[in-house]
C-alpha cells in the first residue's frame, strides 16, 4: 500500500500543480493532507479545494483552524477569498489521527496546536518522545507531522519521527516537498519504507501570483521564502 502525506500547501497553486501531476505518476492509493491548506500565499481557495477533492484524510493545522475560526484581524485577505462555507470546514477539521501500518501505530498531526511548541527533529530526545503516546499513555511506533515546513526524518527509541516538508512553503529548499510511504495495512510486522520527495515547480509563476494579488498579509515575507528557502517572519 502506497500512501502519500502532504502539508503546507500554504495557498500556493503552481507547487500544488506540481504535486498533482507528481501525484498522477506515483499513483497512490490514498492521500493524507497534514494540514495548513491555507495562509501565506494569495491562492488559498484553490489549494483548499484541491486538498478536498483530491485526500482521503485531512488534518487541520494552525494555520487552518487560525483562518477558519477567523482569530486574526490582518487574516481578512483570506476569509474574502474562502468565503462562509470553508471558513466552517477548516475550523472543525480533525486536529489528528492514526493508522496501523505493518505492525506500527502511526500518529498523524499537523504539528500545532497538538503541539504547543513546535518540534522539530533538532530538540532533545526528551521532547521528541513526549508525541509517542496518547493521552492514555498507549504508545506509537512512528510520528509523522508537518508544521516546520522542513524535511526530515530521525530514528529514535520508540521508532521513527517524521516530517513531510511542506508543499508551497518549504524551508531550506525551493521545492515542494512531501512524503511517500509503502507498507502494508494493518498489525502484522511488514516492511515500512518512507521517501521523502522533493519537486521542482515554477516558482516565479508563484511569485507572480503573489505580486497581483493585492491585500494578502506579509505578503514579501512569503515572497521572500518562495525565492530562498529561508524562514522571514
Amino acid at each position: 500500500m502506497k500512501i502519500a502525506f502532504v502539508a503546507d500547501l500554504h495557498g500556493n497553486w503552481p507547487a500544488t500543480c506540481a504535486l498533482e501531476a507528481d501525484l498522477r505518476q506515483q499513483k497512490p492509493d490514498r492521500i493524507v493532507c497534514l494540514g495548513d491548506t491555507v495562509g501565506k500565499g494569495p491562492s488559498n481557495d484553490k489549494t483548499f479545494d484541491w486538498a478536498m477533492s483530491r485526500c482521503d484524510l485531512v488534518i487541520g493545522g494552525n494555520w487552518d483552524y487560525g483562518v477558519g475560526e477567523q482569530a486574526f484581524p490582518n487574516d481578512e485577505y483570506y476569509w474574502n477569498q474562502l468565503g462562509p462555507e470553508r471558513l466552517r470546514v477548516l475550523r472543525n477539521l480533525p486536529r489528528e489521527s492514526e493508522m496501523m501500518l505493518s505492525g506500527r501505530r502511526v500518529r498523524l498531526m499537523h504539528g500545532r496546536p497538538v503541539m504547543d511548541t513546535l518540534i522539530t527533529v533538532k530538540h532533545d530526545l526528551e521532547a521528541i518522545q513526549a508525541f509517542f503516546q496518547d493521552a492514555q499513555g498507549k504508545p506509537f511506533d512512528v510520528v509523522l507531522y508537518a508544521d516546520a515546513h522542513r524535511q526530515a526524518m530521525r530514528t529514535v527509541n520508540p521508532g521513527l519521527f517524521i516530517n513531510t516538508g511542506s508543499v508551497g512553503n518549504a524551508m531550506g529548499v525551493t521545492c515542494c516537498c512531501y512524503a511517500i510511504v509503502e507498507a502494508e495495512p494493518g498489525e502484522t510486522p511488514a516492511p515500512f519504507e518512507v521517501r521523502l520527495r522533493q519537486l521542482p515547480y515554477d516558482r516565479e509563476q508563484a511569485i507572480r501570483d503573489a505580486q497581483a494579488a493585492p491585500g494578502v498579509p506579509r505578503i514579501e515575507t512569503y515572497i521572500n521564502e518562495i525565492r530562498t528557502g529561508v524562514y522571514s517572519r
